[in-house]
């Protein structure tokens, strides 16, 4: 007769007992080293390089913004380099040391990171210092400068208009708008404060916030060996980060915000997780969505709920530097910060980008106002359900439903960007690459339950409980 028996082990970071006959049950990191010692992490960075490449090529040969045209034509190189030199790599794999393999990867994604990102940005930097912004600068940058001199003029950035400057070329909306939170204004204090130069160039701050929170959170976190190094590739040396870095650059940096947040709140440290998140959301809207994740998901060290500490850290940090602009000016603040985003301002945004939202929108015989609000309340309904029904309960679980919403968002946007698809991808690598248990499946010490199942005859039974199991 066969009996089926149950055992549950209560354990802080230890691998259940090795018994003959159980069936193996690897930790993620160590099924992550497996993969490392076959030399299947530097292959899939190799699929990562190509895709770059394909990605700049496609850039450089039909993207309608010259300044993208010219990152895929600088990026190109360094790409398809980066994926032939992971290939060979991969088939020495074998035959290096550990530290040799883990050595070579860091730098060949330092060199892809510094070719396709970095380089191109300091050209353009350059060459917009040296022959003016046309085609060296896309439009955030010259808004956010815009708006820090004109902050430290004295004037509300939200009632300003930048017609008489450099955005006097382009359309009325992106001249007349500031469609971000004050926080983005400290990125073009540089310009506004010492004048017109290559070392005052808002994405020169931007890239030096991304690259530093970035690597603080890599560090804080420890993730497993070579999980890191790809979660940055996707962060930063990939078109998700890299194409982004040479425009502008604002979003890498909000995103690397919330990345730090997640990593805080992984370590059990709320009030940090919320001070984090909170510099992010006072810089872009796109941060929102994260927050009220993060509250859900909050605990202290003992494991407690501490969604009042993560609120309270959040609110010290929001109100004081959105409330003065929104009390200066309300209607200019909406208008400029919640309405042209959404299209729905009186001038249309540059922004806009094709997507299921935007065709229903267009396609639909009722004012657009409406069609939004609709699309909007489909995106808060899941949200809340993923919220409230499918809670999260850590940090990686705080990152992966963000990262569903966000894509939704941007799906069902009536005036979206499939640039924001630099959110969701982030958020679910650094979930899945950085956010992982501990080995023993704990993430903070806190003592697991392992379930384990398995047959035996009578007498094994017998034998099991009589060693004390």
């Amino acid at each position: 007769m066969v009996y089926v028996g149950r055992v549950t082990y209560g354990l802080a970071r230890q691998r259940p007992a090795e018994i003959e006959g159980w069936p193996e049950r690897r930790a993620p990191a160590e099924r992550y080293a497996a993969l490392m010692g076959k030399g299947g992490a530097v292959r899939w960075e190799a699929g990562l390089y190509l895709a770059g490449a394909a990605v700049a090529g496609a850039a450089a040969l039909s993207d309608r913004i010259p300044l993208q045209r010219e990152w895929g034509r600088i990026a190109f190189a360094p790409y398809a380099a980066g994926a032939v030199l992971a290939l060979l790599l991969s088939l020495t794999w074998r035959r290096l040391r550990a530290p040799h393999r883990t050595r070579a990867r860091l730098v060949l994604a330092v060199a892809v990171l510094a070719g396709a990102a970095l380089l191109p940005m300091a050209l353009e930097v350059w060459w917009r210092a040296r022959d003016g912004f046309q085609g060296h600068v896309q439009s955030e940058v010259l808004v956010i400068e815009g708006s820090a001199q004109a902050l430290v003029s004295g004037l509300d950035p939200y009632a300003a208009s930048f017609a008489s400057g450099p955005l006097g070329t382009w359309p009325a909306g992106t001249a007349g708008h500031v469609p971000y939170l004050p926080g983005m204004f400290l990125f073009g204090l540089p310009r506004a404060l010492a004048g017109p130069g290559p070392f005052t160039d808002a994405r020169l701050a931007f890239a030096l916030a991304s690259l530093a929170v970035a690597f603080a959170a890599l560090w804080l976190a420890k993730p497993p060996p070579g999980r890191g190094l790809t979660a940055m590739l996707v962060v930063l040396a990939l078109p998700t980060g890299a194409r982004y870095m040479a425009g502008g650059g604002d979003d890498v940096t909000v995103l690397s915000l919330l990345l730090f947040s997640l990593v805080l709140m992984r370590r059990r440290e709320p009030g940090a997780a919320g001070i984090a998140a909170g510099l992010a959301a006072v810089i872009k809207q796109t941060a929102w969505p994260l927050l009220p994740f993060l509250v859900i998901a909050a605990r202290d060290r003992a494991g407690r709920p501490a969604a009042r500490k993560t609120l309270a850290a959040l609110s010290v940090v929001i109100v004081p530097v959105v409330l003065p602009f929104l009390v200066w000016n309300p209607t200019a603040f909406v208008e400029d910060v919640i309405l042209f985003p959404l299209g729905l301002a009186r001038q249309p945004t540059l922004a806009a980008s094709p997507s299921p939202g935007s065709l229903v929108a267009e396609a639909l015989p009722v004012p657009k106002v409406v069609v939004a609000g609709a699309l909007l309340l489909i995106v808060l309904l899941a949200a809340a359900y993923l919220a409230f029904v499918r809670s999260p309960t850590d940090a990686r679980g705080a990152a992966e439903r963000t990262a569903l919403v966000l894509l939704l968002a941007i799906l069902l946007a009536t005036a979206g960007r499939f640039g924001y698809l630099l959110y969701p991808i982030g958020l679910f690598a650094w979930a899945r690459l950085v956010l992982v248990p501990e080995p023993g499946g704990s993430i903070s010490g806190t003592p697991q339950t392992w379930t384990l199942r398995w047959s035996a005859s009578r007498e094994g039974a017998r034998a099991a409980k009589g060693s004390g199991l």
